[in-house]
C-alpha cells in the first residue's frame, strides 16, 4: 500500500482523536483501520499518529510563526492537522521535503476548504 493512502489513514485517525467526548487511545483508532484494509503500512501510520501526539506542542510552536495574523486555535480542525502531520514528517523523516509538501497540500485538497490547500502549501514551505 502506498504511503499516500498512509498519510491519508493517519490523517484521519488524528482527526478521530480529535473529536471532543472521545476516550480512544492511539492503538484503539488505529486498530478500527485495521479491519478495514490490511495491507496499510500500519507502522508508519502508528510512527506519524505517535509523533504528532506526542510533539504536539513543538510542533505548533514551529507552526505558529508562520500563520500570519492567525492562531493554530482559529485555523479548521483539518487544517490543524495536516500542518502538524506535515511538519512532524519534515522533521523527522527522510522522505524529500517536496513530497511531504505535495502529500499534505492533497490532503488538504481532500478533506479542507475549498482554496486551504494554498495556505498549507505556503505555511510548510516556510516550515521547511
Amino acid at each position: 500500500m502506498s504511503r499516500k493512502e498512509s498519510r491519508k489513514q493517519a490523517f484521519q485517525t488524528l482527526f478521530q482523536l480529535e473529536i471532543k467526548d472521545n476516550d480512544l487511545t492511539i492503538e484503539e483508532a488505529i486498530s478500527f483501520i485495521k479491519d478495514d484494509d490490511p495491507d496499510l503500512e500500519f507502522d508508519f501510520i502508528h510512527w506519524l499518529v505517535t509523533g504528532v501526539k506526542d510533539h504536539e506542542p513543538v510542533l505548533d510552536q514551529k507552526i505558529q510563526p508562520y500563520l500570519k495574523d492567525w492562531t493554530l486555535e482559529r485555523l479548521l480542525k483539518s487544517d490543524r492537522i495536516i500542518l502538524r502531520m506535515a511538519t512532524f514528517e519534515l522533521l523527522n523523516s527522510e522522505t524529500p521535503d517536496k513530497v511531504i509538501i505535495n502529500e499534505a497540500v492533497e490532503l488538504a485538497k481532500q478533506f479542507s476548504d475549498e482554496d486551504h490547500y494554498k495556505f498549507i502549501n505556503g505555511v510548510l514551505s516556510n516550515i521547511k
